[in-house]
Formats: structure tokens, sequence, C-alpha cells
């Protein structure tokens, strides 16, 4: 097939980046609106046939000013909740070992996961707040995405502990002391509604400040199980009840686990957050000089960062207005989707 190829120069249009539409929830009191910068990104064929290309079109906004006071509620927030994990941890510890406890000792070590998934949580925060640089050209965003499938494995590793000592304990049942484990119990409830309630004050739609929250949830309800199957206990005498609540505990925090794993997997395998299709037929539908657009890779950075890369065929006719289409396209994009990211490379005929 015949095909000529041409090359239209045109001076790239930057967009004013819009809070409202920021990749990342800035804080809105200290974030400035700035100029993102847009430059052309030569093209290639993918494989493809094309009878025209042109330099490839970005629409991005800016991402210098969160550094400063990056998300600075939810830091706070894991910080609180950090500092009342880690003194109930050591007050355990140092009680146990002062009394001869075990049981509070162990409790007292339980809690240190906790502290763990909070401080990595936190950590996250932090480094992300880090600005893009020639290497990370993204920045560090994902790191909350790996915080929160680290939380998601410990939370995991939890569940299978409670299911081997659930199975061991209705092979070989154990006497519980009842007055002790009781006291624990309620010390870590308190606890652990204190710390879930600060918790949900932050961005639940945030992966990291889920996880977190999740072992706080977990936690919980292990607390409310002890109780309930220690009053229980002391009323019935039947020891089996304890096993049998921590499998149904365990069996609860498994779904919770898969979900938090699943879903940050997903971003770590560069999974789309939207549904491709309906994507294409969006545009397709909105712009009629859009003939056919593929290549299509969507992806998130982090929550509120989609990034989009496409070819987008259009009519010869609207080649004279193809930089004003696809800024169009690109608005439009960030409008409905979300996509704060996007590289769309025209092709013509």
């Amino acid at each position: 097939m015949n095909s000529s190829t041409e090359h239209l120069h045109a001076k790239p249009h930057c967009v004013h980046g819009d809070l409202d539409h920021a990749p990342l929830a800035l804080e809105k009191k200290v974030a400035e609106s700035h100029d993102p910068h847009c430059h052309d990104d030569h093209g290639h064929a993918h494989g493809h046939d094309h009878d025209a290309h042109d330099h490839g079109h970005h629409d991005h906004h800016d991402r210098a000013s969160h550094q400063h006071d990056y998300r600075a509620h939810d830091k706070s927030v894991l910080m609180v909740s950090f500092i009342i994990t880690l003194t109930t941890m050591v007050a355990e510890i140092v009680g146990g070992l002062l009394t001869h406890s075990l049981a509070l000792v162990s409790d007292g070590i339980h809690m240190f996961t906790h502290a763990f998934a909070l401080g990595l949580s936190w950590g996250a925060i932090v480094l992300a707040s880090r600005p893009p640089n020639i290497e990370k050209t993204f920045g560090y965003y994902r790191v909350e995405v790996v915080a929160a499938f680290v939380n998601g494995l410990t939370i995991l590793f939890s569940a299978v502990w409670i299911v081997i000592e659930g199975v061991s304990r209705l092979i070989t049942p154990e006497p519980v002391n009842i007055g002790v484990t009781l006291i624990i119990a309620i010390v870590g409830l308190v606890v652990n509604l204190i710390t879930g309630a600060i918790l949900l004050r932050g961005d639940q739609s945030n992966m990291n400040i889920r996880s977190s929250f999740l072992h706080m949830l977990t936690d919980t309800l292990s607390s409310v199980a002890i109780i309930i199957g220690l009053v229980l206990i002391h009323y019935t005498g039947w020891q089996m009840i304890d096993p049998l609540l921590a499998l149904i505990v365990a069996a609860i925090i498994l779904k919770w686990s898969w979900s938090l794993l699943r879903d940050s997997l997903h971003v770590l395998m560069e999974g789309s957050p939207i549904d491709v299709p309906a994507l294409k037929e969006y545009v397709l539908h909105e712009f009629p000089d859009v003939l056919d657009i593929h290549d299509v890779h969507i992806w998130q950075i982090s929550q509120r960062f989609n990034c989009l890369t496409a070819h987008v065929r259009i009519k010869p006719e609207a080649v004279g207005d193809y930089s004003s289409l696809v800024l169009r396209i690109n608005a439009s994009l960030r409008e409905k989707f979300e996509i704060g990211h996007t590289n769309l490379q025209p092709e013509w005929s």
C-alpha cells in the first residue's frame, strides 16, 4: 500500500494544572498551580502500518509543590497511632517482664507487628513526598502501594498463624487463664479502638492508609472474639470455644488480606484501573474526528495518579486541528476517567 508520511510541527500547548484534577490528593491549602512542562515525544509504529505519524502529545499535571506538605493529615494520623501503639507495646513488654507474665510479653510482641505496619505506612508517605528525579521520573508515589502489599502479607501471615494454632488447640486442648487473658484482651481492644478511630480520619481511599487500618481492624476483631470466648468459657467450661472462635476470625482476616493483596498486586503488575473497552468506546463516541484508538495502555502509579498512552487515528480533514483535538481528548479523559497523565500519538491516512 502506498503511503506518505508528513510531520506537522506545531508549538505544543500547555495546560494549567488544576488541583481538582491533580494526580494526587494534594493539600489544597498549600498546593499551588503551575504551568506543566509540555513537550513532544516522538512516536513509533509499534509494528502497525501507519500512513502518517505525528509527535505524541503529553498532558500531565504539576506535582512539584506537593513535597512541602504532602498528605500532612494522613502523616499525622499515622504518627499519632504509631506512638499510641508503640507506647502500649513497651508498657506490656516491660510489665510482663516485671510480673513474669508470658502472656503480657506475647501480646506486647504482637503489638510490635501493628507498630511496624503503622511505621511502614508513615515512612511510605514520607518517601513518596520526594520529588521525581532523572532515575525516578514518576517520583516515589508507588512506594505506598508497596507498603500496602507488605502490610497485606503480614496480615495474611498472622491469619495463617491463627489457623495453625487453632487447629493445634482443637487437637490438643489447653486450659485458658481467663483472668490474665481477659485483662490483656480488654487493654488490646481499647488501644485498637482508639487507634482505629484515629486512622478512620485518614484517607480510606488510599491503599496505604487502608492497609494500616485493616491491621487495627483485624486485631480489634480478635480482641472481641477473645473476650466473648472467655466469657463463654467461664460460664460453660467448654475450652473448645476459644480455638473455634479463632478459626472464624482467621477466615475473616484471610478474606480482608486477600482483598488488599489483590488490589495492591494489581497496581504493582501495571493492571489497568479503568475499563479499557469502555474508554475506547467513550472516545469514539465523544470525538467524531477520531476513527480509531488502539495500542491503549493504562496503569496506575498511586492513588489518583492514572496514566495512559495510546495511538489515535483521526480523519484526514481534522489533521489541521489535531493539536486542539488532542488537548480536548486529554481534558475529557481527565474529567471522565481521572487520568492525570496522557500521551496520545495521532495518526492519519
